[in-house]
């Protein structure tokens, strides 16, 4: 009984592997409704993504910062791949914010390319706070966008570069 289980399930897995390969070498109709593929292209890609632009900072003596300082020594990275370079770094935009001044590092815009991942260099810039600190932190903008806060540059402070 064993023998003919064995034999019936080869027949049968004979039978389906013939019906299967049987129909393949015939061309399918053509049917003209219908249309032909159409040609795609890739669209270019963007002058700019906002994370390439974008630079996350740290204090160059932290110690130094008091209540009473209006001007910062920082350096600045920026957080996209870009092949170990940070590059220019623009303007520091300043916000000051009820318990913070939130400070965004943006960095000159790279040529599209490929670049490889190791840390890019730091840049030492220099800051003026449109007030004392007072008793108000000092917060990385960078930390605010939700990939760069997974960051090491973001992860170990959650952005807050010091606080009174």
């Amino acid at each position: 009984m064993i023998k003919s289980r064995r034999e019936a399930y080869l027949a049968a897995v004979v039978a389906c592997a013939a019906l299967a390969i049987s129909g393949c070498g015939q061309t399918a109709p053509q049917d003209k409704s219908i249309p032909a593929p159409l040609e795609v292209t890739t669209p270019a890609a963007p002058e700019m993504n906002q994370r390439d632009a974008m630079g996350s900072w740290k204090l160059v003596h932290p110690g130094e910062v008091t209540a009473e300082s209006t001007t910062l020594y920082i350096e600045v990275t920026r957080e996209s791949c870009a092949g170990g370079e940070t590059g220019k770094v623009l303007t520091p935009e300043v916000q000051e914010e009820a318990g913070r001044f939130v400070i965004r590092t943006p960095v000159e815009p790279i040529k599209d390319g490929y670049y490889t991942c190791q840390s890019n260099n730091w840049v030492p810039i220099t800051v003026v706070l449109p007030a004392p600190i007072g008793d108000r932190e000092l917060f990385d903008a960078a930390c605010l966008d939700s990939f760069t806060l997974t960051t090491a540059t973001c992860a170990y402070d959650q952005g807050v570069r010091w606080k009174p």
